[in-house]
């Protein structure tokens, strides 16, 4: 308990200034919404998945209405990850409404047709889980809302309930519409 205490304030060190930071160069909800969303690509693989993850892995033991539970879960906590760090942050804050929105380009490259093969395949196992289990969104956004939000972020509910929501709005379109907003088709 004590370590994972220690992280959590280690964690809230390296937030704490960088909201600090944030709040003295930006400016319009634009680029606060961008600047962020950037700090949190800096912190969701190293810091905000791992804990979410662990979090995922404790509540599941009890979860007995869900097969496979954490298996399940923890493949739609690293789709956010994912989400959140492959998402542009202008795009994101768009479409969150806090920017003007920007369309991304369409990439047409031969090479990448593996790689949108591939994001398809491991999204479309995502998209599958959310329609057979539609409720792991609620279990998946209070445990990443509860790993982020013991962070002293102005707002984080509200930051990231609407990340969380723009990730699964992303899922309902389907694979194929979300590796394209990704940028990888």
């Amino acid at each position: 308990s004590s370590g994972i205490n220690a992280e959590y304030g280690e964690l809230k060190m390296k937030v704490a200034l960088l909201i600090a930071l944030v709040g003295l160069v930006a400016g319009s909800p634009c680029d606060v919404c961008m600047d962020a969303v950037e700090s949190l690509k800096d912190v969701m693989e190293t810091e905000i998945v791992p804990k979410a993850k662990s979090a995922a892995g404790k509540m599941c033991t009890i979860m007995f209405f869900m097969d496979d539970c954490e298996a399940k879960a923890m493949g739609v906590i690293d789709f956010i990850g994912q989400f959140v760090e492959n998402m542009d942050a202008r795009v994101l804050c768009g479409r969150l409404g806090n920017c003007e929105e920007v369309e991304l380009a369409v990439r047409d490259v031969e090479e990448e047709k593996d790689t949108c093969a591939k994001c398809k395949e491991e999204f479309q196992d995502i998209v599958d889980t959310l329609n057979e289990y539609p409720s792991i969104k609620t279990f998946v956004k209070t445990i990443i809302s509860t790993v982020v939000c013991y962070l002293p972020i102005e707002n984080c509910d509200a930051l990231i309930d609407g990340v969380v929501d723009q990730a699964f709005a992303e899922l309902d379109q389907g694979a194929e519409s979300l590796c394209a907003a990704l940028n990888l088709c």
